[in-house]
């Protein structure tokens, strides 16, 4: 996986800075015990050594770990290491300076030395012991770039998870909004054909929720006093058309100006109650109450409505798109956090919705 430009940053910062410590922690102990010919031996030997050991880690991080992804990446990637192994020897062996010698001790005009193999030419068990940092450091980067990719690709599924659920609310909002107009236009045909003196006052009522659609809807969340202004009208809307044939008691509980909640997510349940409230050829009754718990942070909405018997399996189940579609906006908004039920009682269907905000 390709690391983002804002990781790549972070880790050269933060790997360098690491690097950089190691790189003068000789010059930051003065050794004022220590000969300047041995100390400034010592640090430059460090010095050597540990950038050999860095541009391995860089090497590794950035060009032989990606090997891993290609096909067949896994023998790709361990041939390569071997190939940086050898060249880490090599540079060992050729490169890096010998450990300086005791003061006032000339070993090149010893015979011995003279009859020796070359230090920086030769094999040295020196060479294993070196191969144990040189292992630690590309085990360190393994597991940095490790965790580095795995949370980048975590996060990749974040943000493609959260693309998905927001378009997949987006088009349940599409929904909602003709399903709902759908509904009222039927509510002002009715009106018209009666001739209704409250069609006016409908139609202004119909201007104020079409505006509310357009212009609250938008964002993620809304007050909780703006989605209950809403509720208000509709059900305003209602009661102009069906006047005296039902009755709606409204409870409201709570100091909803301090909550917000998902735009038009509690309309289908009232909507839902009047449509099959008005198959009742006696007069309907709609109770529906909204409560706060403030010391839960609840919000609880309990809606009853009269069903005219042997209709209640067919209100669950011919309930249009309003009740599925705010059951699947609950699960993608609130997953976890609301609980929603049905019951039928006798002539009453009720409905329960619980939201912690």
């Amino acid at each position: 996986m390709r690391i983002s430009k804002l990781a790549k940053f972070f880790n050269i910062i933060i790997t360098l800075a690491i690097w950089g410590l190691i790189l003068f922690l000789p010059f930051l102990n003065k050794m004022d015990n220590v000969p300047f010919q041995v100390r400034h031996e010592i640090q430059y030997n460090h010095t050597m050594f540990t950038t050999v050991l860095m541009l391995s880690y860089y090497i590794h991080f950035y060009l032989i770990y990606p090997l891993r992804k290609k096909k067949n990446g896994t023998y790709y990637y361990l041939g390569t290491l071997i190939v940086l192994a050898a060249l880490y020897i090599i540079l060992n062996i050729f490169f890096l300076p010998d450990f300086p010698q005791p003061p006032g001790v000339n070993i090149q005009n010893s015979p011995d030395f003279k009859n020796a193999p070359l230090p920086h030419i030769g094999f040295s068990p020196m060479l294993i012991i070196t191969l144990i940092p040189f292992t630690f450091v590309l085990t360190v980067g393994f597991c940095y770039r490790l965790y580095v990719d795995t949370a980048l690709h975590n996060k990749l599924l974040k943000e493609r998870e959260y693309a998905h659920v927001k378009t997949e609310l987006d088009f349940l909002r599409s929904q909602i909004s003709p399903h709902f107009i759908f509904n009222l236009m039927n509510t002002l045909v009715s009106m018209a054909r009666k001739k209704s003196d409250l069609l006016e006052s409908s139609l202004i009522s119909l201007s104020q929720l079409m505006r509310y659609m357009l212009y609250e809807t938008d964002g993620n969340q809304i007050n909780l006093s703006t989605e209950l202004d809403y509720l208000k009208n509709y059900i305003n809307l209602q009661l102009l058309r069906f006047g005296d044939d039902i009755k709606v008691n409204l409870n409201l509980e709570g100091l909803f100006e301090k909550y917000t909640i998902e735009p038009m997510l509690l309309i289908p349940f009232v909507e839902n109650a009047f449509k099959h409230s008005i198959v009742i050829t006696d007069k309907a009754i709609i109770d529906i109450s909204l409560v706060i718990n403030e010391k839960e942070r609840m919000l609880s909405l309990t809606v009853l409505n009269s069903v005219a018997q042997g209709t209640h399996s067919r209100s669950v189940k011919n309930s249009g798109i309003g009740l599925a579609n705010v059951k699947r906006r609950l699960e993608l908004l609130y997953p976890g956090k609301h609980m929603f039920t049905t019951n039928h009682v006798k002539d009453t269907f009720i409905v329960n919705l619980q939201i912690n905000l």
